[in-house]
């Protein structure tokens, strides 16, 4: 618990005298175990991603442990035994997709990278965005420099990406960048890095264009200021018999570190991510267990994220509207 609480709020104590407040706490410290994990594997795949083109290193692969688990049972790994993924295990793909933009602090500075393993050089457009956590109204989501909007601030550019390469294409003050937008504070906003690549070599024969994103927070998660978020779900759509699609969404304020669970045998395309101010995610469920139905799949959910681990009642899903 020392480690969660270098970046997460603790309760005073874990222990409880009702059966109800130990719950609470158990799904309080599981959840916050898996969340620590995945961060942890995200910050280390990270590195050793951009570890490809460092001359000294040139990392092209990583053996970690561990993968998946043969019996029921706490654990490293990023399955488990009915596999079904944990937080970690979506981190660990999305690591290692075939482009990958990443954003980290270093000497108060903001350095993008973009990791490509595509064969042939191509071309990207980042757009670096400051968001705020919230308050924000969705009416005017997606206009820049307008009072009420999620973005506050953005800037896009077109960079040529290098093949089987890391490399860098954005630096910035992080003092000068935040104070393009005096009203915002790094307790109230963060940045927010979209990339989108021409694909090239085999992977253009499945897409055109290969999307990745990045989220960097510029304190500690334990002091954003965060409010609780309104998630909904929308576009309920049967796919196949074992696919279930769906979207997620929140209101005017941000969803972090957010996980949706499910009892059924499965996992989703998606999941474990930062939801910005009016933004939405689609997400399709994979039965493992065979056909399912779009009210099992619904029914079945848990959603849980940041907020409901850091206040003082933890009630996961309670803002959850379908």
């Amino acid at each position: 618990t020392n480690q969660y609480g270098m970046h997460f709020k603790l309760p005073p104590s874990w222990d409880a005298s009702s059966a109800g407040e130990k719950f609470r706490l158990w799904k309080m410290y599981l959840y916050l175990n898996q969340v620590q994990q995945a961060l942890c594997f995200d910050t280390a795949f990270g590195y050793w991603r951009r570890l490809r083109s460092e001359p000294q290193a040139l990392t092209m692969g990583i053996l970690y442990w561990q993968l998946n688990d043969v019996w029921p049972g706490a654990s490293w790994s990023g399955i488990d035994s009915a596999s079904r993924w944990k937080p970690m295990q979506y981190v660990v793909k999305r690591q290692y997709n075939d482009f990958v933009v990443q954003a980290y602090e270093t000497n108060e500075h903001l350095e993008v990278f973009v990791v490509s393993d595509m064969p042939l050089p191509t071309t990207a457009l980042i757009r670096v965005s400051i968001v705020r956590l919230t308050g924000a109204e969705c009416a005017t989501a997606g206009a820049n420099n307008t009072e009420g909007s999620p973005v506050v601030w953005t800037a896009a550019k077109k960079v040529q990406v290098p093949a089987t390469n890391a490399a860098i294409v954005f630096n910035s003050s992080v003092s000068e960048l935040f104070g393009l937008v005096p009203d915002c504070s790094y307790d109230t906003c963060y940045v927010t890095v979209d990339a989108e690549a021409d694909a090239v070599g085999p992977v253009a024969l499945q897409t055109p264009k290969l999307r990745s994103r990045a989220d960097r927070f510029m304190m500690e998660y334990k002091h954003l200021k965060i409010s609780k978020p309104l998630i909904q779900l929308s576009n309920i759509e049967q796919v196949t018999d074992t696919v279930v699609k769906f979207t997620v969404s929140v209101a005017g304020d941000a969803s972090l570190l957010t996980y949706w669970d499910s009892d059924l045998l499965g996992h989703f395309s998606d999941n474990f991510v930062n939801l910005a101010p009016c933004s939405s995610v689609d997400v399709e469920f994979k039965s493992d267990q065979g056909p399912v139905t779009t009210t099992e799949v619904i029914s079945s959910l848990t959603i849980q994220d940041l907020f409901d681990a850091q206040s003082d009642l933890y009630t996961p899903s309670a803002a959850f509207q379908a």
